[in-house]
């Protein structure tokens, strides 16, 4: 496998670098965000009741987050490809935290949040 040299960001230069990043600090910050949603101390502008963000978000937000950067790992040496990095990795991490924040702030039917 012949390296492609990388002059962007060390973030950017190998998949797994921001999405574990990204995906360990969302997880962490997800609870300290849902408990006090959890409790009624904060409110969210979202569809879903408590419980279904942080299920949501666990499943669809921290579990594809570390899928990913495994894949980018493992693809390049499992079949000799070079690994995605640059701008594309970019955009791929950018349609993530899109989808977070998405699903964060969607208001239910009516416009108005169901919490």
């Amino acid at each position: 496998m012949n390296a492609r040299s990388y002059q962007g960001s060390p973030l950017f230069s190998a998949g797994f670098r921001p999405f574990f990043l990204l995906g360990s600090l969302h997880a962490g910050l997800a609870i300290l965000i849902w408990l006090p949603v959890f409790t009624g101390e904060l409110r969210l502008v979202t569809a879903f009741v408590p419980r279904d963000w942080h299920v949501h978000e666990l499943l669809y937000g921290y579990l594809p987050a570390v899928i990913t950067g495994f894949l980018f790992t493992a693809i390049p040496n499992w079949t000799g490809r070079l690994p995605l990095r640059g701008r594309p990795l970019i955009l791929l991490v950018a349609l993530w935290l899109a989808g977070r924040l998405g699903v964060t702030f969607r208001q239910g039917p009516g416009g108005s949040p169901r919490c």
